[in-house]
């Protein structure tokens, strides 16, 4: 598909991307967190409402146009299990939630050398597919 959107993967290893893949196509997968720090650390504007990405695969294959519908800013340890499960990711608790991005955080802290504790705040970025690109059953015959 010929686009000109951005590209959103989620994850950072392969594995990653693709099993969130399929969590947006399964409309499972609703929302993102990043850290508010590394937005201001790379000079990136924060998700605003009404944009537009394109997210893929691994393997940089097209897998459904999302929309961002809403952005919070909470610090870590305020991110409670409703969200955690909006983010749907594994098997949607919070405390799953903590887990992949505790590690995930304190990366990025090393990154842009901030020091972490769970008073950061991050930002939630809440996400509607508007058209999806592969059917779930295409996406898993290819994987």
């Amino acid at each position: 598909m010929k686009h000109d959107l951005p590209i959103t993967q989620f994850g950072l290893s392969a594995v990653d991307m693709d099993s969130t893949a399929l969590e947006v196509l399964q409309g499972d997968k609703r929302a993102t967190t990043g850290l508010h720090a590394s937005y201001r650390h790379d000079h990136e504007p924060l998700p605003q409402i009404g944009n537009r990405s394109m997210v893929q695969d691994s393997r940089g294959r097209d897998i459904a146009i999302i929309e961002v519908t809403r952005v919070e800013i909470r610090r870590y340890c305020d991110v409670d299990a409703t969200y955690a499960a909006i983010e749907g990711e594994g098997d949607k608790s919070l405390a799953y939630w903590q887990r992949v991005h505790l590690a995930y955080f304190a990366a990025e802290c090393r990154r842009i050398r901030v020091a972490w504790d769970e008073q950061q705040e991050v930002v939630l970025e809440y996400f509607k597919v508007v058209q999806l690109c592969i059917t779930p059953e295409e996406f898993s015959k290819a994987h």
